[in-house]
């Protein structure tokens, strides 16, 4: 049975279940639910998903910093009395998971395509003030987009792009409703502010944890972007597929070329198997 609190100002779903103690980190923009499609596929875990901070149930913030990511999924481990758990999180999430593993120390971390882009060498081809004028560029197109503060308008959102991507309708409608369009898209830009100057990469190949990398093979669409920001996000990703590439052997790495940025909800039984043989595996 799932029990839904909160601990101090986080929203927390404690799912229960007997096994290691995982804790489930969404991305940007998303919500605890993100995680119902796959933790059917998560049995002989003991689950717990958190809505970041700002998102979701969670209370509003002015600060997103990487140390108040990490405060927070202290507080959520020393309040459930976590042993130990492992860090599951996507994109956002993913990278919290690993600056956790990285300072704090933990299980292991699993990181679903969530690899950053705050430094220019992750951008082939382009320059260092061509990434920064152009991921201001970027910021600020998502910025000034609007919000889908109507809980209607925002659940008929979410059942359009459930269609379109081939994801759990009912899932995705309920994730909305509980986003209630938050953060609004002017707190971009301090979501987004611990990303630059991190490098992932740099950070994954220091740890003293397992690791597993999932990342999505199957490129985004970018027809609707302005060329600049297309050009860019052709860059990221080319420049993440080299860094993957390059990581030593003892980090696990799997590319799902049926699966986009969105692996977990494209492939959730896929990922919920990679997630448990992971754990199963690396805590023998």
């Amino acid at each position: 049975m799932t029990v839904e609190m909160q601990i101090d100002g986080i929203a927390v779903l404690d799912h229960g279940g007997v096994g290691p103690d995982v804790l489930l980190l969404h991305g940007a923009n998303r919500t605890a639910l993100d995680w119902e499609p796959v933790r059917l596929h998560l049995t002989g875990l003991r689950l717990v998903a958190m809505d970041l901070r700002g998102h979701g149930r969670s209370a509003s913030v002015c600060s997103y910093e990487w140390e108040d990511h990490l405060a927070d999924v202290d507080a959520v481990i020393r309040t459930l009395g976590l042993r130990r758990p492992w860090l599951v999180g996507h994109s956002l999430g993913g990278m919290i998971a690993v600056r956790y593993a990285a300072s704090r120390g933990c299980a292991g971390v699993v990181d679903l395509d969530g690899f950053g882009g705050g430094v220019p060498t992750l951008y082939p081809g382009l320059t260092p003030q061509e990434v920064r004028e152009r991921r201001a560029e970027q910021i600020a197109l998502y910025a000034g987009a609007p919000a889908a503060t109507d809980p209607g308008q925002a659940e008929a959102r979410g059942r359009a792009m459930a269609e379109r991507f081939g994801w759990d309708a009912e899932s995705e409608a309920a994730r909305a409703r509980r986003s209630q369009g938050r953060p609004l898209p002017g707190e971009l830009p301090a979501l987004m502010n611990p990303l630059e100057g991190y490098d992932l990469f740099a950070e994954v190949r220091g740890l003293r944890v397992p690791a597993l990398l999932v990342a999505g093979a199957r490129r985004p669409d970018l027809g609707h972007l302005p060329q600049r920001v297309r050009e860019l996000t052709g860059a990221l990703v080319r420049g993440i597929e080299r860094e993957l590439k390059a990581l030593p052997d003892c980090v696990g790495v799997v590319r799902m070329e049926s699966a986009g940025h969105m692996v977990h909800l494209d492939e959730p039984a896929r990922v919920g198997e990679l997630i448990r043989e992971f754990v199963k595996r690396s805590g023998n």
